[in-house]
């Protein structure tokens, strides 16, 4: 499974105020809110080769907002 938080820009963030991402991105290690793009990303990792051994995971796509 891949997870995201509130991404830059999708049909449901595009009422998002600035400020709120302005504050999501301040809390985050990357300093920016994941775009579609970069989540995309990460949803072909699951789809190559590259992750043929991984079972029973949920990979967060969210710049490091969340934290275990």
């Amino acid at each position: 499974m891949v997870s995201g938080g509130l991404l830059r820009v999708t049909d449901a963030s595009a009422a998002t105020p600035e400020a709120v991402f302005d504050g999501i991105a301040a809390g985050t290690p990357l300093g920016h809110v994941t775009t579609t793009a970069e989540f995309a990303d990460a949803a072909l990792l699951f789809l190559s080769p590259l992750s043929r051994a991984v079972t029973g995971q949920n990979l967060v796509v969210d710049g490091g907002l969340v934290k275990d």
